[in-house]
């Protein structure tokens, strides 16, 4: 059987491709060949941007402990979160940017 294959320009594209076919009846696993398409070099800056603005709009974040650096589609985030549900939504918001292939979440949670 032939694995679907192609680009997406998000990794939440990917992710619900995968999800879509996750849960079917007699299924054993997923091959999810699917690439997530990176952005051209010189719009990484507006990648990191894009995060930064995105860690900003959720209240919960503390989006000035967090550093963003992205560079041919990885990003890495760096900091310190108070909850693990805020370093999930931090790596949630940088999965969400156009082109992200690969996110290296090195955000520590503190108790706080």
């Amino acid at each position: 059987m032939d694995h679907p294959r192609g680009t997406v320009k998000y990794g939440y594209q990917r992710a619900s491709a995968e999800a879509a076919v996750g849960n079917l009846v007699g299924l054993v696993g997923v091959s999810n060949k699917i690439r997530i398409e990176p952005p051209p070099v010189s719009v990484a800056n507006t990648v990191k941007s894009d995060i930064e603005t995105a860690l900003k709009r959720h209240a919960e974040l503390d989006a000035t402990k967090i550093t963003v650096e992205a560079r041919d589609g990885v990003v890495t985030l760096r900091g310190a979160m108070h909850s693990w549900a805020e370093r999930g939504e931090a790596e949630r918001a940088a999965w969400n940017a156009s082109g992200v292939t690969k996110v290296d979440d090195r955000l520590a949670v503190i108790n706080g």
